[in-house]
């Protein structure tokens, strides 16, 4: 397991967490009785926090599929362990990239999106493209208790700081992730592997009116 080899300090910051194999398999069961059978060929997968890919591994139709990570060395695995080999893999920081001072996407600023999955996405945002988000996102949540899970400072991105209205939902990385999620793709289909928080925690009473799921 590669997350054991990563300093825990570092670990526990990111919020970092690589999917079993056997967890996986269960989340095809499930993507399969609620989209149908045929939907590895209808939708176009975007993974924007795949880490060492373990979530990708058990789909049939790689091609299909934009792998990106925060970390540079989950690249680097993935090519020494021939990880979805066929895929688009690349590093980027979805919480800070590309992201304007005034909270909009503008993928000119670092070019690292690739153009195909620029034009998927466009196309998708008119309903002529079907884009699965799939993503077993990063669990950190910043705050000044002792519950664990919370890190002072962890919460401070470019997309946490655009979102005005979201509430406390702000101080936790998986919601930052839902929310560029509903600015950038907003018709995606949005498969997380998450607690149920978000739709039942007082503290995401304002996410619950801000999202458009």
């Amino acid at each position: 397991r590669r997350d054991s080899l990563i300093p825990l300090d570092d670990r526990s910051f990111k919020g970092a967490y690589y999917t079993p194999l056997k967890v996986v398999e269960k989340a095809y069961d499930l993507l399969n009785s609620v989209l149908g059978k045929g939907w590895q060929k209808e939708y176009i997968v975007w993974d924007p926090c795949c880490g060492v890919g373990n979530l990708e591994t058990k789909h049939g139709n790689i091609r299909n599929i934009y792998m990106s990570t925060l970390d540079e060395a989950d690249i680097d695995v993935m090519k020494a362990t021939k990880t979805c080999v066929a895929a688009e893999r690349f590093q980027y920081d979805y919480l800070n990239d590309d992201i304007t001072d005034a909270g909009e996407i503008d993928y000119s600023l670092t070019g690292k999106i690739p153009s195909s999955l620029q034009k998927i996405i466009a196309e998708a945002k008119v309903g002529k493209k079907k884009i699965l988000v799939l993503m077993n996102p990063p669990y950190a949540e910043a705050g000044k208790g002792t519950n664990k899970g919370t890190k002072p400072k962890v919460a401070k991105t470019k997309m946490g700081s655009c979102m005005a209205g979201w509430g406390k939902a702000t101080n936790e990385l998986f919601a930052q992730f839902v929310a560029r999620i509903a600015k950038e793709i907003p018709n995606a289909t949005l498969a997380m592997f998450s607690t149920l928080k978000y739709v039942n925690a007082p503290n995401f009473a304002a996410f619950r009116e801000k999202w458009n799921a």
